[in-house]
């Protein structure tokens, strides 16, 4: 993952490494080859923690958190959204209607929390194609 962040494969990273380092081809390839199967070693443990962590019938508050933490987010979005356009513009509407001094409300950075729904919304809808169409319907 962290290759794909950085913008190249880390086969082909440590492979120019291994090419200035070895002189023979076939000590290239040894090499590469065997570069190539840690990689899909590690792959292959992350995927055994992926599916462990899938499973996982966890109790508990760690339970708790490992299985709600999309829909708190989801939640904490909604608040913000709710606070930002509805809450806050009745609060100063009432406000300014009983003429009540007040302290400025606070306010949301939207263009930040914006992304994180619309990620959000667009994970959702994948998931209900997905069941649409019985892709994966064993969850």
């Amino acid at each position: 993952m962290l290759s794909k962040l950085l913008g190249g494969s880390l086969v082909d990273t440590v492979g120019k490494v291994i090419d200035s380092v070895h002189t023979s081809e076939e000590e290239k390839l040894a090499a590469r080859n065997k570069l190539k199967e840690l990689e899909n070693e590690i792959n292959s443990k992350q995927m055994d923690i992926n599916l462990a962590d899938a499973k996982s019938t966890a109790t508990g508050i760690g339970g708790i958190m490992q299985r709600s933490w999309r829909p708190l987010i989801g939640m904490s979005c909604a608040l913000a959204i709710l606070w930002e356009y509805v809450l806050k513009q009745f609060t100063i509407f009432i406000l300014a209607a009983f003429s009540i001094d007040h302290n400025p409300l606070p306010e949301l950075d939207m263009a930040t929390l914006f992304p994180l729904v619309m990620a959000l919304l667009g994970m959702s809808g994948i998931r209900s194609f997905e069941k649409l169409k019985k892709i994966n319907s064993d969850k």
